[in-house]
């Protein structure tokens, strides 16, 4: 008891995340090492991914075959394909002290202190002159997040320090919804594959290399909402809310471009009887983010990056214990929105929708998709017998809808309402019924549509609902159209 007391003691003085043995089981190891910090650009070129083309892809054809993209920013120059790097956000536990090491202005040679960061964002951007398919325009810059750790062994013979890939999020159209985000285990491979989609260059994350896309396995949350990557889109067409197996082209290994890999890197032998035949000349340059605001761009492009926060990184953030994950989790409090809709089911209503848990969305554990409570109030006054009623009504609804995001999709609802009678100013009469609805939704992301000032609301959809409600059960003592018009995924 003695021996872990003073054990726990010297974990804790030490301030790092200490193992007690050597941690081989880890899963998603980059690096391992006995140095105590590593630069920006050797984290960046171990951890960097390969981009993964469909064979149709116009910017391909348009180079005659030749892997010629990603490319350069306008105003960057290269011979060969280019992906730059940018460390978004570190976690440590010494803010004072990381802040005096990253004085220097040369990102590349930045050091990383792996006794005091636990944890690290770091960003692969890649650029293409235009973006063809539905809503195309020029200057089309894509990214994905890495979400790392940093790990400190304890007495290992060969290594003192670990760092891991926790997760990859992949992003798809500049909506959160969307993104395709995998959390890494002990079947993804490194380095990472990363599908690009035909023409709109959406990522998708691809775990175990195998160019295609399997929904549940290469995304592992909010599967149904997940864009996964739809090479159909070129043709400007949506033709369904949900993914479609047909949707994605099968992906050729010679359509691969590859990150600059070294002979030491953990996962270099596997890589190598995997995919070696395919990397002479197909292999890309890392380069730093470069800075923004800039001179030399033009003003479609200078939007484009104006969006790529943020401009002054890294960013640093103060960290205790296990930190760096409950950042990670406020990170997704977008997903958490309530929704606000006018409602109209023969009375006029306020509908409100909310997470299950209030504060936390419950996603359905064998479907997918999302269940959440509908809350609906007002009041309606009808003519019965000549004389006049006046009904408040309240009602709750536990609803699932399988998607929070597709533009077309089904919802189905369970709950009861709440009504109080009015006959006359005297007597009061409280009735409950048993209520369920199901219906259709379309949504509209409005993000690039002329009504995007309408984000101030807190969402990115506006939408419609229309239904069938039916109120009591065998029999029904009331039935009828219900329609909703308002903001919110929900």
């Amino acid at each position: 008891m003695r021996v872990f007391i003073l054990f726990t003691i010297l974990c804790w003085l030490l301030g790092t995340n200490v193992f007690g043995f050597c941690p081989d089981d880890l899963e998603g190891v980059i690096w391992k090492g006995k140095k105590s910090n590593i630069s920006f650009e050797e984290l960046a070129i171990v951890a960097a991914p390969m981009l993964w083309f469909s064979p149709d892809e116009p910017l391909l054809q348009s180079n005659n075959g030749s892997n010629k993209i990603p490319e350069p920013f306008p105003f960057d120059k290269a011979q060969n394909p280019v992906v730059y790097y940018k460390i978004k956000t570190i976690y440590t536990e010494n803010r004072p002290h990381t802040k005096e090491e990253l004085k220097l202005k040369d990102h590349s040679t930045q050091l990383i202190d792996l006794k005091s960061v636990r944890a690290i964002d770091l960003n692969y951007y890649y650029y293409f002159s235009e973006d063809i398919g539905l809503g195309t325009h020029d200057h089309d810059i894509e990214s994905i997040t890495l979400q790392i750790q940093m790990h400190q062994a304890w007495d290992c013979p060969d290594f003192d320090y670990a760092i891991t890939v926790k997760a990859v999020i992949a992003k798809a159209h500049g909506l959160l919804w969307y993104q395709n985000i995998l959390d890494v285990d002990d079947q993804t491979f490194f380095p990472l594959s990363i599908l690009i989609e035909e023409g709109k260059h959406a990522s998708c994350t691809d775990k175990n290399a195998d160019g295609i896309f399997t929904p549940g396995y290469d995304v592992t949350r909010r599967i149904n909402d997940a864009w996964g990557v739809r090479d159909i889109i070129t043709t400007g067409k949506l033709f369904s809310g949900a993914f479609q197996a047909w949707m994605a082209k099968r992906r050729l290994p010679e359509h691969i471009i590859f990150p600059p890999i070294k002979n030491d890197h953990l996962h270099f032998e596997k890589f190598k009887n995997r995919f070696g035949e395919y990397l002479t000349g197909s292999t890309y340059e890392l380069r730093v983010y470069p800075e923004f605001p800039r001179a030399d761009i033009d003003n479609e492009l200078m939007k484009n990056m104006r969006h790529k926060r943020p401009h002054k990184w890294p960013q640093i953030k103060t960290v205790y214990e296990d930190g760096a994950i409950k950042m990670w989790a406020k990170e997704e409090k977008i997903f958490r929105q309530v929704s606000l809709a006018y409602r109209f089911d023969g009375a006029n209503n306020l509908s409100v929708s909310i997470p299950f848990f209030i504060v936390k969305p419950l996603e359905a554990p064998m479907t997918g998709g999302w269940i959440y409570h509908k809350l609906y109030f007002g009041d309606l006054n009808i003519i019965e017998n000549s004389q006049e009623r006046y009904i408040k009504i309240f009602g709750h609804q536990v609803v699932h809808s399988p998607s929070a995001s597709r533009w077309l999709d089904t919802y189905i609802g369970l709950g009861y309402e709440f009504h109080e009678v009015n006959t006359d100013p005297e007597k009061t009469k409280y009735n409950v019924f048993f209520v369920s609805e199901a219906g259709i939704k379309m949504r509209l992301n409005i993000n690039n549509t002329p009504f995007k000032f309408l984000r101030t609301l807190g969402t990115d959809f506006w939408g419609i609902k229309m239904g069938w409600k039916n109120v009591g059960f065998h029999p029904f003592i009331d039935s009828g159209f219900v329609i909703e018009i308002g903001a919110g995924a929900f």
